[in-house]
């Protein structure tokens, strides 16, 4: 057996989850990307691989993942969601345009850990998780739309509100 799969194994033991080869390979999907993948990509990255892997079993079990901790379900615009097997408090940056997500790690966290503080002594809340998203446009998505000749005119993206 792999090293990898001992890790895999031990998560899903540890979560208390069994360890059906589906779940193995979600697992290890997730566990081998930074890109935050949605329900239907990793359906489409595993489905020739286990050709009997539904959509509805790929949803299932990132909802069992993601009760057990093992993984954070992370909000996307229009209820588009994706997931993160990092599943440990973070700052995450969406792009509006593509859905794009990435991490916000390192040097924010003490801010993050701050701001935590802050809302629980105001609030009198006994705070346990937190789910932190930042909304805009990735570099690519910001140059093209910098790029774009609509936005040259003067036409700007009414905000919301108004």
């Amino acid at each position: 057996m792999e090293r990898q799969e001992h890790v895999e194994l031990g998560i899903l033991r540890s979560a208390g989850l069994r360890a059906t080869p589906q779940r193995l390979a979600i697992l290890r999907l997730l566990l081998g990307t930074q890109a935050h993948p949605s329900p239907e990509t990793v359906h489409r990255e595993l489905s020739s691989a286990y050709l009997g892997l539904s959509l509805n079993t790929v949803y299932q079990t990132l909802r069992a993942l993601e009760k057990a901790r093992v993984l954070r379900r992370v909000g996307g615009e229009q209820n588009l969601y994706r997931y993160d097997a990092n599943a440990h408090p973070h700052l995450h940056l969406v792009c509006r345009q593509c859905g794009r997500v990435d991490d916000c790690n390192g040097e924010m966290m003490p801010l993050l850990d701050d701001l935590s503080r802050a809302v629980s002594a105001r609030t009198a809340w006994e705070l346990r998780d937190q789910d932190s998203c930042f909304y805009g446009y990735c570099p690519h998505c910001r140059e093209s739309r910098e790029l774009s000749p609509k936005d040259k005119e003067g036409h700007h993206e009414s905000q919301p509100g108004q």
